[in-house]
Formats: structure tokens, sequence, C-alpha cells
């Protein structure tokens, strides 16, 4: 099982320390980040930490360590998937996915006989 290292931790709280976006934050108490995860990995918090630029930060961070590059090689692969073109669709298939999906009508029926007024229940 993988441990993050305790110097690659310290480095990830002052990178989620830096893109903070909030002054003042109750969950993380202006930490930005909440807790560490068993692989000793940080959780950020949602509320004030800038996550596009945390991951960012994060990606530069890794890139400059081979030893984490194995172990964070999933952030690499989808910056190589975005970069990728997209297919070509066939025509019909652009029209399908621009046609809204209508919600389906929830019946109001219910089986039995149809009560009216101050009828009682039996």
């Amino acid at each position: 099982m993988f441990t993050l290292d305790e110097k690659h931790l310290d480095e990830a709280k002052k990178i989620a320390a830096a893109n903070r976006k909030k002054k003042r934050c109750d969950e993380c108490y202006d930490r930005g980040w909440i807790g560490v995860t068993d692989e000793n990995l940080l959780v950020l918090c949602a509320r004030c930490v800038d996550m596009d630029t945390a991951v960012d930060g994060w990606k530069e961070y890794v890139s400059q360590h081979e030893e984490l590059k194995e172990h964070f090689a999933e952030l690499f692969e989808e910056a190589a998937e975005a970069e990728a073109p997209e297919q070509d669709n066939h025509p019909t298939q652009q029209i399908y996915d621009h046609k809204k999906s209508h919600p389906v009508a929830r019946t109001a029926y219910v089986p039995g006989p149809k009560r009216t007024g101050r009828a009682k229940k039996v």
C-alpha cells in the first residue's frame, strides 16, 4: 500500500494554503485542508480552496519528483485524454444529442373507487 512521505505532505499543505480563495472558513479552520487519508494524502477543503489551481500545482510538484510519478500517473492520463482530438460523429447522432429529454409525467391514477367529497374510507 502506498503511503505519501511527510515531506511531500508538507508541500501539499503549502500548495493548499497558497490556493485558498476565502479569508475565513469554518470547515477547514483556515488551513485549506480538512484532513488526511489512510494513504497520507491531503483532503482539500472544497469551500475555500480553488481546486483547479491546487491540482495544477500538485501536478507540477509531482512532475519534478520521479518517485511520485508512478503513483499519480492518472493525473497525467487525464491531460493526455483531453489533448486527444474528438472523433467525428454521424450527423444523426448529433441531432439526437441536441434533443431535450422530456421528463415523464407522474401519473395520478390510484386504483380503486373514486372518492368525492366527504366519503368515508372503508
